[in-house]
Formats: structure tokens, C-alpha cells, sequence
């Protein structure tokens, strides 16, 4: 199994991706979404997914108008992540930060990430690009199926998390993790 991630710069090309990908008949349990931003983008991807204020409410009923493969959509939640804020979350990853704890503790999405098998590097530059409004998609596959899900997400308008960072570099970001950043590196002990 391998995971493709990548991410969008909305929250309605990145659920006609996932509506695509179930259609292909990828479960939606093995599809993640999860949003970010500032309250202002916050409030806005809130809207478009029919979620209630609070923190709490489940995604309303999308209407028939979307068309075939609603379950990621339809799982939507709104959760408050350490070290990043207010984000909506939908499929594996809500599943992950609601059920183990990691969004209260215990590495944030970070460690959220990590356990959707993206690796330790990506997982500090995707928490960046939801920092940054960025809407982020993780798709657990077979191997036979990764190429397929890599131009699904394409075909919505996804781009890589290393082609992002690369234009945040050029625009003056030089850290490769938040600097709130809890993590330290230690020489070993002799």
C-alpha cells in the first residue's frame, strides 16, 4: 500500500477529486481531506461543506446536485489542532484525530500524517500548507492504483508539497518546520 498526497487550493477541487476517486471505487475510509487556514478561510470552507459552527457538527446532507461518491464529503468534521488551529477534516485523518487522541496530543496532524504513511519531512510541509489556506488530500492505495489516484488528483488541480514549498522558498521562507516546532534534534550520546 502507499499513500499519494497532495494539495489544493480549494476545498470544492479537492472534494470533486475525492468524489472521483470514490466513483473509481477507492473506499472512503482509505481517503483523507483536511483544510486549514486562517477564521476567515476557516468560516468559508465551513460553509461550502454545510458544517454547523462549533467544532463538533457532522457535515449536512450534500445534495444531489453533487452527483455519485459523497461519503468523505458527508464526513466532514470541524476540529481545533494544536499548533495549528481550527481545520475541517474528513475521511481517514477524522477518523485519526478523533479516535487516538492525536489531535489533542501526541504530535497534532503531524503525527496524524505520519500515521496516514506520509513521511516525517512531508508531514511538517503539508501542517505549512494548511497553515497557509491550503486544502490537503492523502490517498491510501494498492500500488497498481497509485498512478491513477496521482492523475485523478492532477486532473482537480493538485499540486505536490515540494512544488509548494519550493515557491514559499522563493518567496522567503526559510524554515523547513514551523518554528513553534516541538521537535529538537540531538546529537547521541557517546
Amino acid at each position: 500500500m502507499k499513500t499519494v498526497a497532495a494539495v489544493f487550493p480549494s476545498l470544492e477541487s479537492a472534494q470533486r477529486a475525492t468524489r472521483h476517486l470514490e466513483n473509481l471505487g477507492i473506499p472512503p475510509e482509505d481517503i483523507s481531506v483536511v483544510a486549514g487556514g486562517d477564521d476567515s478561510l476557516r468560516e468559508a470552507y465551513m460553509h461550502e461543506a454545510k458544517l454547523e459552527e462549533g467544532g463538533t457538527g457532522r457535515a449536512a446532507a450534500i445534495g444531489a446536485s453533487v452527483g455519485g461518491g459523497v461519503a468523505v464529503a458527508a464526513s466532514l468534521i470541524a476540529l481545533a489542532i494544536p499548533g495549528v488551529g481550527p481545520v475541517i477534516a474528513g475521511g481517514a485523518l477524522a477518523a485519526i484525530l478523533t479516535t487516538t487522541g492525536i489531535g489533542a496530543a501526541g504530535g497534532g496532524l503531524i503525527g496524524a500524517f505520519i500515521n496516514l504513511g506520509i513521511s516525517h519531512d512531508d508531514a511538517h510541509l503539508y501542517e505549512e500548507a494548511l497553515r497557509r489556506g491550503a486544502v490537503c488530500v492523502a490517498v491510501h492505495v494498492d500500488d497498481p492504483m497509485e498512478e491513477t489516484v496521482a492523475l485523478v488528483l492532477v486532473h482537480h488541480g493538485a499540486s505536490g508539497i515540494n512544488d509548494q514549498a519550493e515557491i514559499w522558498r522563493k518567496d522567503g521562507w526559510t524554515h523547513p518546520y514551523p518554528s513553534d516546532s516541538s521537535i529538537r534534534w540531538h546529537e547521541p550520546a557517546e
